[in-house]
């Protein structure tokens, strides 16, 4: 396994379990890539292929609503709130009417100044203890996860009769892939004043911001610039994404900024998990799943694993 993200340490988990010998390589420790600093809901987000995006989406929330009742797994379910345009409320897309409980939300659950909201359970996966808690059962399972950069595919093939290429980003050069473009993401962190609820303004959709709280903190988001590469954060748009969700939720007007969190991304036109023969081994790949990936972690994971053992 090449890439130790969410993608990646997902199916290696799933892989290890399923009692394939596996090892993770990754250049970044697991707990610093940009998966870990994600806010991290399962939000429906369509994705090409649109089938996949929706019966991995689907498989990823029934694991995650089972992981919600394991202690230390990082997950829960909380209630979402997500601000519409009226005329939006008719014409849901697939992946939206996965979500659980949904309905209409009430006048009285929205912020003054909206017309119309959804309304639904949904997990939220707190990526600091949910990453151990990966790491903690692919251990469990025989895996294990080295430091290594790796300068190409045919390296890994070397160590490995199948290597899966879950190496995000890098996927440009490693596979190589010219169809890998970056997507800048930022959040800005505060300390949590007592939210609890997941909210999501989408009225605007060039701007849309997001609040989500985990126990000691909150991430409040909405950044999404393809294309970009710097990595380092953006103050003004920090300050747009603080106002506007201070504005939806005033408890955030006095809670303390501890830091600001980027990460980037990997895009691609369409998600790809297909396996390549190679003259040396077997290559499955899974990347490009850009800021899905922990939707489709668990079915995209089980996509990997299926390829792998049909092959193997």
């Amino acid at each position: 396994m090449v890439g130790a993200g969410v993608i990646g340490l997902t199916a290696a988990v799933v892989l290890a379990t399923a009692g394939v010998r596996t090892e993770v390589w990754s250049a970044e420790d697991p707990d610093d890539t940009p998966s870990a600093r994600a806010g991290a809901v399962w939000t429906p987000v369509p994705q090409a292929p649109l089938d996949a995006s929706l019966a991995w989406a689907a498989r990823s929330l029934h694991e995650f609503c089972g992981a919600s009742r394991v202690p230390g797994s990082g997950v829960r379910l909380a209630e979402g709130l997500t601000l519409v345009e009226p005329v939006s409320a008719v014409r849901l897309p697939p992946l939206t009417r996965l979500s659980p409980d949904l309905r209409d939300a009430a006048p009285g659950d929205l912020p003054p100044g909206f017309g119309a909201g959804l309304r639904y359970r949904v997990p939220v996966i707190d990526m600091a203890r949910y990453v151990p808690w990966l790491l903690r059962r692919l251990g469990e399972a025989g895996g294990r996860v080295r430091r290594r950069q790796v300068a190409g595919l045919g390296e890994a093939l070397a160590a490995a009769p199948v290597v899966v290429n879950a190496s995000g980003l890098g996927a440009r050069e490693l596979t190589p892939d010219p169809t890998v473009r970056p997507v800048f993401t930022q959040y800005v962190v505060t300390d949590n004043p007592g939210l609890d609820r997941v909210v999501v303004d989408t009225t605007d959709p060039r701007r849309w911001v997001s609040i989500v709280p985990h126990a000691d903190r909150v991430h409040l988001g909405g950044v999404r610039i393809t294309g970009r590469d710097d990595d380092r954060p953006d103050r003004e748009l920090a300050s747009d994404v603080l106002r506007r969700c201070r504005d939806l939720e005033p408890a955030l007007l006095d809670a303390r900024i501890t830091r600001i969190d980027t990460g980037l991304l990997p895009s691609r036109p369409t998600m790809r998990v297909e396996a390549e023969l190679r003259p040396d081994g077997l290559v499955v790949h899974s990347y490009g799943h850009a800021g899905g990936g922990v939707t489709v972690s668990w079915g995209a994971a089980h996509a990997v694993a299926a390829l792998v053992t049909d092959r193997a």
